[in-house]
Order: structure tokens, then C-alpha cells, then sequence
């Protein structure tokens, strides 16, 4: 999929490394190339390499062309995408844009004249949730979940494989996962290009308000799977629905519990015990370090 998207000489560059192993790619107009496999290098005409000046740049022209090939030669077509500063391919790659931001009337009109890239390449990390999964479920089933991690330390490879592991375990017989970003299953026309369960059904592309509550009304689920809460609304249709008996699994953006207690839109959810049990994960032994679990009361369950 990157080879559809990228210029020739950086597709080349990449032929000379596993797949497997490239996690992040970043782009900026005239500066070197950052990759992030295993480890920060800098990517080179044939790879890898460790000084900056080798580093092959990428021009203004080259990065608006990746961009033009990722929106399917049309900017119009993803520009609700672009305006909230990504686009997702099919494989589920998610490129992340920086550049000139166009507001009408104070609101976001769209992005132009991009700077940077940040492509981020998802994989499928099989039996990754599996240190945690005993603490997140009982004979009565899932526990409402709550992953928290600082960006780029695994969260959503944890809870696809988590997905995966409810489900084909029988833990529960219907899991509903809400992709808004696309980046969770890969979505194909419909179908999960990553594995994530042989009873899960998957919103792709939904944006989590639609996905939650029409999702309960329609799939009847057991549970939900969901990334990245960020906003009060967010929030509030998460409390709906968990109040409606359905259990929910999400991710965070934050260091550990007590940083997410400093952010306002998770003051009440969190005062309110909804979740019964929070899994931190971190880089610091490599991505997708599991740092434990705790349950609501702060009582940690398994100190990773």
C-alpha cells in the first residue's frame, strides 16, 4: 500500500527493509527522514542508516503528491478527514498531515500546503493482550476496560488482539467494534483486513457517537471496542451506553491513570468508577510495554 503512495525513491529505500518491523515514518519538507524500527534511524537510498547526512529529503512537490495519491487524487473527497489532520488508506495505514490551516468564520475549512508527514504503519501482534486478559473479564464476562498509553506505545494493537482473544475464546459471543480512524480492523470494502475476532462485527470509518448508540440499537453487542476517547462527547455517549448494560473497552491518551485524572473531560467518567479496570502500557522496554493493571479502586491487579 505504501509503494502506491510514496515516491518511487522512497519505496526503493523501504525494499530494503522488513515490513515487519517499521512502525513510523516522518516527513518534513527539506529535512531527513525519520523511521522508527525497533528504534529511531534515518532512512537512506538503501535503508537504514545512522547519520542524518545520508538521510535521503523529501520536497514540498513530493510530500503534496503523497498526499493527492492517499486521498484517491481527490482532496475534496477526504476533506473531513484531512480537517481533523490525517487520512487513513485502506490497509490502515494513517497518515498524519501538518500544514496551512484554512478556517471560515473561525471554523476549520481545511488543511493545504502541507510540511509534514507522519505515516504510522498498524500491525497485528498476536497474543499481546494476553498478560492482561485474565484480569479483564470474570463468569459474569468482560469488565468495562480503559487502555492508557502516550501516543505511539501500542494501543490499538493491544485492544485489536484483545479483540481477537474475547472472541475466539467465547469470553463474549458478540463483540461490536467502532473503527473510526479505520486503523483497528483495516477495513477493506467492508471487511477487516486484520484479524480481529471470528465474532466481531466492525463500524468502519463510524464516528464514535454514531457507532455507539446506533451500534446497541442495531447489533444488540455485549460489548464495544473503541479508540482513543478524547472528546466530552466522546465521553458522554461511552456513559450512555455503559448505562445501558453494555460493556465497554477504550483507549486513552495519557502517561498513567493520574495524568488522565488532570484532563477535565474524564474528571466526571472517572469519579463515577465506570471502569472497572485500566491497562497502562508504555515504551519503555520497546512499544507495547505493559506497565499493569488496576481496577477502580487503584489496587494494582499485575505490575507488568
Amino acid at each position: 500500500m505504501l509503494s502506491k503512495v510514496l515516491p518511487p525513491r522512497f519505496s526503493h529505500a523501504l525494499d530494503f527493509l522488513e515490513m515487519s518491523k517499521l512502525n513510523e515514518i516522518r516527513l518534513r519538507v527539506g529535512y531527513p527522514t525519520i523511521i522508527y524500527y525497533g528504534g529511531r534511524y534515518y532512512l537512506g537510498e538503501n535503508g537504514l542508516v545512522d547519520n542524518e547526512k545520508d538521510a535521503i529529503t523529501v520536497s514540498a512537490q513530493e510530500l503534496n503528491d503523497i498526499v493527492f495519491r492517499a486521498c484517491d487524487c481527490s482532496i475534496y473527497a477526504h476533506n473531513e478527514e484531512l480537517k481533523q489532520g490525517y487520512i487513513t488508506l485502506a490497509s490502515g495505514v494513517r497518515i498524519g498531515i501538518c500544514g496551512e490551516i484554512i478556517l471560515d468564520n473561525d471554523k476549520l475549512k481545511t488543511i493545504k500546503n502541507f510540511s509534514s508527514l507522519n505515516i504510522r504503519i498498524p500491525h497485528a501482534v498476536k497474543n499481546c493482550s494476553l498478560n492482561a486478559l485474565p484480569f479483564l473479564h470474570d463468569m459474569d464476562g468482560v469488565k468495562n476496560t480503559l487502555i492508557i498509553a502516550p501516543p505511539g506505545a501500542g494501543k490499538t494493537t493491544f485492544i485489536r488482539d484483545l479483540a481477537a482473544q474475547l472472541s475466539d475464546r467465547n469470553i463474549t459471543r458478540n463483540l461490536l467494534i467502532v473503527d473510526e480512524r479505520n486503523e483497528i480492523a483495516a477495513s477493506v470494502d467492508g471487511q477487516a483486513s486484520l484479524y480481529v475476532g471470528k465474532f466481531t462485527d466492525v463500524y468502519s470509518g463510524s464516528p464514535k457517537q454514531f457507532g455507539i448508540i446506533n451500534g446497541v440499537r442495531t447489533m444488540a453487542p455485549d460489548a464495544i471496542i473503541l479508540d482513543e476517547l478524547a472528546t466530552k462527547e466522546d465521553v458522554e455517549a461511552v456513559t450512555y451506553v455503559a448505562g445501558s448494560g453494555v460493556k465497554i473497552i477504550a483507549t486513552a491518551h495519557s502517561k498513567d491513570i493520574y495524568d488522565l485524572q488532570n484532563k477535565p473531560s474524564f474528571a466526571n467518567l472517572l469519579s463515577s468508577k465506570l471502569f472497572e479496570r485500566f491497562v497502562v502500557l508504555s515504551c519503555r522496554k520497546g512499544v507495547g510495554t505493559l506497565e499493569g493493571v488496576w481496577d477502580r479502586n487503584n489496587s494494582c491487579l499485575l505490575f507488568g
